[in-house]
């Protein structure tokens, strides 16, 4: 089953910094999805609290790659409708 959420915030917190080892230090972004409580359906819709995931640079940067492509492919397929 999928959750479906209304919007998707991404923050960076100072305080989520860590240092693997004597590598340099990484600072994660919090990738927050919500749902948005202002629509009209409210009595036919179950709310989910917040979702928080966090991502390093390097993951970050590859899901941001996936989503572009995702992006190009979503406008070659509404192209050809």
């Amino acid at each position: 089953m999928s959750d479906y959420r209304d919007g998707i915030h991404c923050r960076i917190d100072p305080e989520q910094v860590w240092r693997p080892g004597d590598a340099r230090p990484v600072q994660e972004i919090s990738v927050i999805m919500t749902d948005d409580h202002r629509f009209d359906d409210w009595r036919d819709r179950c709310w989910l609290p917040p979702a928080i995931c966090t991502l390093t640079p390097d993951e970050a940067r590859e899901f941001a790659f996936e989503l572009l492509t995702f992006a190009e492919e979503a406008e070659q397929i509404g192209a050809r409708l």
